[in-house]
């Protein structure tokens, strides 16, 4: 019995010694596996990491660390091997530690036992491959756990956006326009130095105090938001909600209105509303952004009037012309009525202008413009079309005997002497009428057949009228035959290139040309462009025309830059109907690519009205050009309609200021006015200005002193073949003219 229960004692001692054994091997594995499970965490850290044990002297003051372990950031970090540190004194490996202090605040982490978070600038000439460097430091033990990381990029980029809410700020307060931030129930919670100029208030009376609607007329906002405000209080309301309108509904909302100063006066304004919203994308606000428009409404009537009338007479213009025949033409027609449509042409004119100059030639043109509005009803239509060209348009018109006598009318009217600078000139008129229902179906044709009847008028003698009939017709046999020469004359090698040097104001040296299109035919001469490019306009000629005139431009320009070893500009006119060609981005591709020409020395230069239509499309056109490396020029700039935001908006390289500017700058205080405000908003938008048409000495220096950048004109250079555009260039660079000035 006691043999038995010894066996079993020992064998349930043996079973505890296995047990125990086993449960070690167990935790020493489990102690393995989660050795190593830290080691791999710490080796794949984005930071440096590394474990260190105190140094300590007789008195247990810690005098230094011993690194224990780095993992490969570490490396990276203070660019040392692994091998060279493990060991190693840390202050040894790192002295920079005691002159930024880390080290003090390491021995207090162990001492205190509280974990230590910290950002240090690295000193320059340190081992550190960083510039600022965060700690995270906990106790471990009697020693530490360090973590290092590189926070250089996150400095920068704190500095970056230190520096720009202190740019924003800067901007706010010194924008040259009003700005106004609102919560979004449109009480004013911001707003800069140039709204207090601008309303009237100061920031303490409006900020947190007061509604945005309260700078707005309210029988204004009542109006728009097309509903009665009779209750008190309401327009705070719903007139914040008609402001805010579009903003709210994620639109840049620009509109202009009627702003009420604090002293009750009132100004137009131009009000941009754009919401505040949060990373989120929820509106927490809004901002208006807001500039006083009294000036540009006044200029916008004045250019207005500029581009509909002619600047020398006050007659109404070619394009208002055409508008207001054919409203007459269609009022015609629903009433039954008649309207005639005069074309008067100044005998001999050019003679006159050439003998007594260009003064008494504007003299002239004065008296006849003021004869002729003297010479018919208020209701009648007076308008100059071209240099010495007038048309009278009749409406309500009810028998041809009226209309004879009214054109005989005219023409003694005109033939009295005019008094010019102390002598009396005799000037007569030719006249050409026609009239509908009768001789033509619409407006087109009326001024067609009355210039016809005017061209009989002036072969019959002059200083006479002649009423459109039926036999009259030549002119458009004459037409049909123009059309086709001009039909055969690309194939034929009519047509050829002349190149007018652009000039620099600044330095007088030669920067690019303009390329500009001749007809040579072998029976007419020398037809005009006047004449044939319209004419290649209507008839799609100017199509083919177009693609031909590129690549001319574009070969005969690199060869010119080959010659001449400079950079020119290429600048080459693109009409209306070749803009709508649906394939013109890859005409002026191909002949950039064919011609070998580099695509930022090509200019595109197109009219403002071309702007005006299909935007949408012409912006898309544009940009393709732009993408190809051409830059895009605005020619005859002022004799449109064309806003600045268009220039924005097209991304516009050059203007050209129209020549008639240029030609009355010098005696005409407002088209002085005109180009100085060009030349100044155009250089606000970074964009260059060329003028056109330079013919004096005068002109030049005007816009010279304007600091206008480049000039063309036969006044500088005019235009020629490529074969002579070397020498002209060369006689241009440097011009005496620039020198003396």
């Amino acid at each position: 019995m006691i043999a038995v229960a010894a066996a079993s004692a020992g064998t349930l001692v043996g079973l505890w010694f296995l047990m125990r054994e086993h449960d070690r091997k167990v935790a020493r594995w489990g102690a393995e596996e989660a050795h190593s499970k830290s080691l791999a965490a710490a080796e794949a850290s984005l930071d440096a990491f590394s474990l260190l044990d105190a140094v300590r002297d007789k008195t247990g003051r810690i005098v230094d660390f011993r690194i224990q372990y780095v993992n490969a950031n570490a490396e990276k970090l203070t660019g040392r091997r692994r091998a060279e540190m493990l060991g190693q004194s840390l202050c040894d490996a790192m002295p920079i530690l005691k002159a930024t202090g880390v080290f003090d605040h390491c021995c207090k982490v162990v001492e205190s036992g509280e974990p230590l978070n910290q950002e240090y600038p690295v000193p320059q000439g340190s081992l550190l491959q960083a510039r600022w460097v965060r700690y995270q430091i906990i106790k471990l033990g009697d020693g530490l756990a360090i973590t290092c990381s590189d926070i250089s990029a996150e400095k920068a980029t704190q500095v970056r956006y230190e520096h720009l809410v202190e740019f924003t700020d800067s901007v706010f307060q010194n924008a040259p326009f009003s700005i106004v931030a609102t919560d979004l129930h449109g009480k004013i919670t911001a707003m800069n130095v140039a709204a207090e100029k601008l309303t009237g208030y100061s920031r303490e009376e409006l900020i947190g105090k007061a509604p945005l609607t309260i700078l707005h007329d309210e029988q204004e906002l009542a109006a728009m938001s097309g509903e009665a405000i009779n209750e008190t209080g309401a327009i705070e309301k719903v007139g914040f909600e008609v402001l805010s309108a579009g903003a709210a509904a994620g639109e840049m909302e620009e509109k202009e209105w009627t702003l009420v100063r604090r002293d009750g006066s009132r100004t137009p304004i131009n009000l941009a509303m754009r919401a505040v919203t949060s990373e989120a994308g929820e509106v927490n606000g809004f901002v208006g952004i807001a500039f006083d428009i009294t000036e540009r409404r006044q200029m916008l009537h004045y250019v207005t009037h500029l581009a509909t009338h002619d600047q020398l007479t006050g007659l109404v213009g070619r394009a208002l012309l055409r508008d207001k025949t054919v409203e007459a033409v269609e009022r015609a027609r629903r009433y039954g009525t008649k309207v005639a449509l005069f074309v008067i042409d100044l005998d001999q004119f050019k003679r006159i202008n050439d003998s007594l100059g260009h003064s008494s030639g504007d003299q002239i043109l004065i008296e006849a413009a003021t004869r002729l509005r003297r010479s018919v009803r208020s209701t009648d239509i007076v308008a100059r079309v071209g240099g010495d060209e007038f048309v009278v348009v009749m409406p309500d018109i009810t028998s041809l005997a009226d209309v004879e006598q009214c054109a005989a009318n005219l023409v003694m009217k005109l033939s009295p002497e005019i008094q010019v600078d102390e002598q009396l000139v005799n000037v007569t008129a030719s006249v050409g009428v026609c009239v509908y229902p009768d001789f033509a179906s619409d407006a087109k044709h009326l001024l067609k057949r009355a210039d016809s009847a005017m061209y009989v008028a002036k072969e019959g003698g002059r200083n006479q009228h002649q009423i459109f009939s039926e036999d009259m017709l030549k002119e458009t046999a004459d037409r049909l035959s123009m059309e086709h020469a001009l039909r055969h004359a690309l194939a034929n090698g009519e047509l050829c290139l002349h190149y007018q040097p652009q000039v620099s104001l600044t330095t007088g040296l030669v920067t690019g040309m303009e390329a500009l299109l001749r007809w040579n035919h072998p029976k007419m001469g020398s037809v005009p462009p006047s004449q044939f490019i319209p004419l290649a306009e209507e008839t799609g000629l100017i199509v083919p025309i177009g693609e031909w005139a590129f690549m001319t431009a574009c070969r005969e320009g690199k060869a010119l830059q080959d010659e001449l070893g400079v950079d020119l500009t290429i600048s080459v006119n693109l009409s209306p109907r070749q803009f709508q060609q649906r394939n013109l981005v890859q005409v002026i591709e191909n002949a950039l690519a064919t011609s070998g020409l580099a695509a930022r020395n090509l200019e595109i230069e197109i009219t403002e009205n071309m702007l005006m239509v299909n935007s949408d499309g012409n912006l898309d056109k544009l940009q393709k050009i732009r993408e190809l490396g051409a830059r895009i020029s605005i020619d005859d700039f002022g004799t449109g309609f064309c806003s600045f935001s268009y220039l924005l908006q097209y991304q516009v390289d050059r203007l050209k200021i129209d020549k008639s500017f240029v030609k009355q700058a010098g005696t005409d205080p407002n088209a002085a006015a005109v180009v100085r405000t060009i030349i100044a908003m155009s250089h606000g938008l970074a964009i260059r200005v060329v003028a056109e048409g330079i013919e004096t000495d005068e002109q030049l220096r005007f816009l010279m002193r304007r600091k206008c950048d480049e000039a063309q004109g036969n006044y500088l250079a005019g235009p020629v073949p490529a074969s002579e555009f070397g020498i002209a260039a060369r006689a241009s660079n440097g011009i005496g003219v620039l020198q003396n000035i």
